[in-house]
């Protein structure tokens, strides 16, 4: 008798459902964090439009990866780019392992609109760049200028989807491509804020 109270308090208990496991970003960044909270270290971030698949959810965070290696050293984990690094059960660094989680106030389950969906011409062969909404028109006047130029071709730009953030300046509005090949050396990087081209 008692187990068949107890199971039927358990059916009865309101467990949380998600509506979708799949999301997308409503924002232009949005951080990934070592676990569901802003006191939590950043170790990347996600772009506007970017899918996440839902793991796990905690009120208003979801844990958008499985669980994997902090890399720590001397109490820290490389992988924070900022905030709180230590490795601790309050950064959601157990046993040396992570995951990452992300504010469900920045996703929505229906995928933003693509705001290169009316572009053409050029404009439409770069309209994958990172931050694209924010720098279209920064992009395309850079891209009309190595084509112009000879440096690319338009083939080139509109196989690699146009500009890629660079994690080298994480703090600043630059962004690369590649023309006339994919290695280092065929890397040309935009300053989307003043139109500066530069290897």
């Amino acid at each position: 008798m008692y187990k068949a109270l107890i199971a039927i308090l358990i059916l009865n208990i309101p467990f949380p459902t998600l509506s979708s496991d799949e999301f997308w970003v409503t924002s232009d960044r949005l951080n990934r964090r070592t676990c569901p909270a802003t006191s939590c270290g950043v170790v990347g971030q996600l772009f506007y439009r970017e899918q996440v698949k839902v793991f796990e959810r905690k009120s208003d965070w979801i844990r958008i990866t499985k669980y994997y290696d902090a890399f720590c050293q001397n109490g820290t984990s490389n992988y924070v780019d900022s905030g709180n690094a230590h490795c601790i059960p309050e950064n959601g660094i157990v046993d040396a392992k992570f995951a990452e989680w992300v504010s469900v106030k920045y996703l929505s389950s229906q995928r933003p609109t693509d705001p290169g969906k009316n572009a053409s011409g050029v404009a439409k062969a770069i309209a994958q760049s990172d931050d694209y909404r924010i720098y279209q028109q920064a992009f395309t006047v850079a891209a009309e200028s190595l084509i112009k130029s000879k440096k690319c071709t338009f083939s080139e730009l509109k196989e690699i989807g146009g500009f890629i953030k660079s994690s080298k300046y994480k703090n600043q509005p630059i962004y690369f491509t590649y023309c006339g090949g994919s290695t280092a050396s065929n890397k040309i990087h935009l300053n989307a804020e003043t139109g500066q081209l530069f290897k």
